[in-house]
């Protein structure tokens, strides 16, 4: 088994509109529509990993193709 370039590390963080407002500029965003934003934000997320994720898979089965061993 190789090692991952990338190690995960979670942590339990909540997201929603509380959380939205400790950033810069939206300190005084309404309830409604930083749960809209967060929501949003959510959607590109598993956009975004669905993408790496693919990638990646990819990436493996071209690896093996050539023979190229993963570092």
């Amino acid at each position: 088994m190789s090692n991952p370039i990338i190690e995960l590390k979670r942590k339990n963080r909540t997201f929603n509109s509380t959380w939205l407002r400790t950033y810069k500029g939206f300190e005084d965003c309404p309830e409604e529509e930083a749960e809209k934003i967060v929501e949003q934000l959510r959607e590109l997320a598993n956009i975004v990993c669905g993408h790496v994720q693919k990638g990646s898979i990819n990436e493996r089965s071209v690896l093996k193709n050539y023979n190229v061993t993963e570092k």
